[in-house]
């Protein structure tokens, strides 16, 4: 079984869609990490580098990116290994669950036969040797053959034994003959398809008596290489001799033309071996950025090296240079926020239950297009700060305020300077870890002051004043609780979850956080007369344009609309609403793990679980989208969290398997009168998708006209934006020519705003 996509007359012979950018409204976009190397090939001047999570091409000439992912066409998120043809421009991308692409010309070819395929053994693909047209897949199961003309499976040979499914790490070409490294040793047989596929014609090869099997074998320079353990052997003429023992461990073999690489890593510093000749000392190839060397290739007097931490890493002479495309350093799995501008997304992991991952992986800022990395190799003191879940822009001064569960609380500048509240600081340590500093949640309220969840201690929540000055709360409930995430409503009310299935509660400090006496707090949990979550695990809260607070459970969603009888407990119970889908009505994501919700600039609601988002109308009555990774370019079906860029409508969603975004529809609201920004302007031929209008009021009407005044269509913005299909009240597609475009705010004051010219 095979699919093809055609991708079009611009693509080039490796199919890389060059830079990002916006996408269009309704388009999806990655942002993987593509640091960590897994095969790079030099392809006519270009570098082709296969990494865990997509492709890139970089041209040396232009120093110019391409990259290629799940959103440009790839079939898969995780790759196994990348390999490229030694006579054509093919590469053949193969994953971690054996599904396969073929990237050939203007066409991606998907080949899912060993995906699909009913057989219960493991069918992991470790490596792909090229022979002419055809690519050998050594696999957990055996080999399997593929015709990449034909782009099928032509058959599965099993060198064991006893015929049965057996490990194969690596095979090679030699004399006619083909080796294969296995889990039950190294064997040959004749290149000949009809003694490869019986089992009885593979022969058991010895290396000088060796009792563990070589795991990798390479054919170079009428030479046969295996590496057994960090040892490297070479036959020739049926006789194997020892070449090489390196000083460190050995991280991969690769033979290249007259060309043998052998990369060595030991406690984070790797070289790389370069064998000319067999009768020849390697020569050592060296840089600080070497970690875990795993491929390379060489053109003229230049290493292009891959690196399983440190991407695709140049090397000239004695110098070296890291090459990486612009994107986020890993996988982030904390809370991602927008702020002054920004998407911030950390990396750190804290469970409902208050566990940390113990994650020191700092945070990837979204800014201008462009990702910017605050870690440890850009930061000094980035490594003293574990589990960064909630991150916040300072809207004074531009700060990025990061809570470590575990390192305090992190101010830092623009400059990459750290300050850092913990020892002597209000930011107290837990009482039953007193070398760790919890921050759990952050949160700016009306009047600009943060507000600071310190789980653990005596007085867990924190507010910083506009002065500067801090005061300390208790939480007066029956049971002490750990607050985690803060959330302010429009009242200035603040909601603050309850770690380890404690509930969420409600604070009103009165407008005046120095007084105690007009304060009022309220615990909701599950069941009636007590709040009437659906579970007392709360994982995430929004509150909504009309003061409604959306509360995300592990078993669905409650909405509290209480007005001023919030405090009231008999009044006020949450309700859970009936979502209509499919012309079925049920609760509300019943049973759903919600881990995130967040409200756009139209108030309707995104909503994270672990089986895909939902996007719902205002009212939560209807459900808009519904995205999985089944049925969008969604990198995972698990969604950590959701942000939305208030500005050009882009939804962010942290996965488990990295970041996707999706270009919705709704906008900020244009605060004070402009000009709205139309786009595509002109619309030219061929042209079908959305036309979008931007910086407009919020709820504005919007009118197009023909020239004399008869109206072709109208629309209302959501937020700040409105969309048109291009079509006339008929449904039909108008004609070329120049239209008018009138907008009118609230006050139905309605101006000429703009021209629109369509071409066809």
């Amino acid at each position: 079984m095979k699919h093809c996509l055609g991708l079009g007359f611009f693509l080039l012979s490796f199919i890389f869609l060059s830079g990002q950018g916006l996408p269009a409204l309704g388009n999806w976009r990655d942002h993987l990490p593509l640091r960590k190397v897994l095969a790079v090939v030099n392809n006519g001047g270009r570098v082709d580098v296969g990494t865990a999570f997509g492709l890139f091409g970089y041209d040396p000439a232009t120093r110019e990116f391409s990259r290629m992912s799940k959103s440009s066409g790839l079939a898969e998120v995780k790759i196994r290994t990348m390999s490229g043809s030694p006579l054509s421009n093919q590469q053949l991308v193969v994953y971690e669950n054996s599904n396969i692409d073929l990237v050939d010309g203007d066409q991606i070819v998907n080949i899912p036969d060993i995906l699909i395929s009913r057989t219960s053994a493991p069918k992991g693909i470790n490596h792909v040797l090229w022979d002419g047209k055809t690519a050998y897949l050594s696999a957990d199961l055996g080999i399997v053959v593929l015709d990449t003309e034909k782009r099928l499976i032509k058959a599965t040979y099993r060198p064991s034994a006893d015929g049965r499914d057996v490990q194969v790490y690596q095979v090679a070409i030699y004399e006619n003959e083909m080796y294969a490294a296995t889990s039950q040793g190294l064997v040959k047989c004749p290149l000949n398809d009809n003694q490869m596929a019986d089992f009885r014609n593979w022969v058991p090869v010895t290396i000088m008596g060796a009792v563990h099997p070589p795991h990798a074998v390479v054919s170079w320079d009428k030479n046969l290489m295996a590496l057994r353990g960090d040892s490297l052997f070479a036959m020739k003429n049926d006789s194997w001799s020892l070449v090489y023992i390196p000083a460190k461990p050995v991280t991969f073999i690769q033979a290249s033309g007259k060309d043998l690489f052998v990369g060595t890593s030991q406690l984070n510093r790797g070289s790389l071996l370069h064998f000319s000749a067999l009768q020849l000392p390697p020569k050592k190839i060296e840089s600080d950025l070497f970690v875990f060397p795993t491929a390379c290739a060489v053109s003229g007097n230049v290493y292009w090296v891959g690196d399983s931490s440190n991407g695709l890493i140049q090397v000239t002479g004695s110098v070296g240079q890291q090459i990486i495309p612009d994107a986020p350093a890993g996988i982030p799995r904390g809370m991602v926020s927008f702020s002054a501008g920004k998407i911030i997304a950390p990396s750190g992991f804290v469970s409902a239950a208050g566990v940390p991952e113990k994650n020191y992986s700092g945070i990837d800022v979204f800014e201008n297009d462009s990702w910017k990395n605050l870690n440890s190799k850009t930061i000094r003191g980035m490594d003293s700060l574990p589990d960064i879940m909630h991150v916040i822009s300072d809207k004074v001064n531009s700060n990025i305020l990061a809570g470590s569960y575990g390192g305090g609380l992190a101010q830092i500048s623009a400059d990459g300077k750290i300050a850092l509240l913990k020892y002597g600081s209000p930011i107290e340590p837990s009482l039953n870890s007193p070398a760790e500093f919890r921050v759990a949640g952050l949160a700016f309220d009306l009047d600009n002051q943060l507000w600071v969840s310190n789980p653990g201690t005596s007085q867990p929540l924190l507010l910083r004043k506009q002065d500067g000055s801090w005061k300390k709360f208790s939480i007066p409930l029956a049971q002490r609780p750990d607050p985690g995430a803060i959330t302010i409503d429009i009242d200035n009310r603040k909601w603050i979850v309850v770690q380890g299935g404690g509930g969420l509660i409600c604070f009103d400090d009165g407008g005046t956080p120095d007084q105690s006496a007009d304060d009022r707090w309220r615990l909701f949990r599950q069941g009636r007369g007590n709040g009437n979550l659906p579970s007392s695990s709360v994982l995430s809260v929004a509150a909504d344009k009309n003061g409604f607070i959306w509360v995300g459970t592990d078993r669905g969603v409650a909405i509290i609309q209480c007005g001023e009888d919030i405090f009231s407990t008999g009044l006020c119970e949450a309700t859970l609403p009936i979502v209509k889908q499919d012309n079925f009505a049920g609760l509300l994501l019943a049973e759903e793990y919600v881990s995130d919700i967040q409200v756009d600039q139209a108030d309707r609601k995104w909503i994270a679980t672990k089986n895909g988002v939902w996007l719902l109308s205002a009212d939560g009555q209807k459900t808009i989208h519904r995205f999985t990774s089944s049925n969008s370019k969604l990198l995972d079906n698990e969604v950590f969290s959701i942000a939305i860029h208030d500005q050009t409508g882009e939804v962010f969603f942290l996965t488990r398997s990295g970041i996707s975004s999706f270009r919705s529809t709704a906008t900020a609201p244009a605060l004070e009168k402009r000009k709205p920004f139309i786009f595509p302007n002109p619309v030219v031929p061929g042209y079908t998708g959305t036309i979008a209008f931007r910086d407009l009021p919020d709820r504005a009407w919007v009118k197009i006209t023909e020239l004399n005044g008869k109206l072709v269509h109208e629309t209302r913005s959501l937020g700040g934006q409105a969309v048109w299909n291009g079509k006339n009240l008929q449904g039909q597609r108008v004609n070329s020519g120049v239209y008018l475009v009138y907008v009118a705010d609230e006050l139905n004051q309605m101006q000429l705003a703009g021209k629109i010219v369509f071409i066809k």
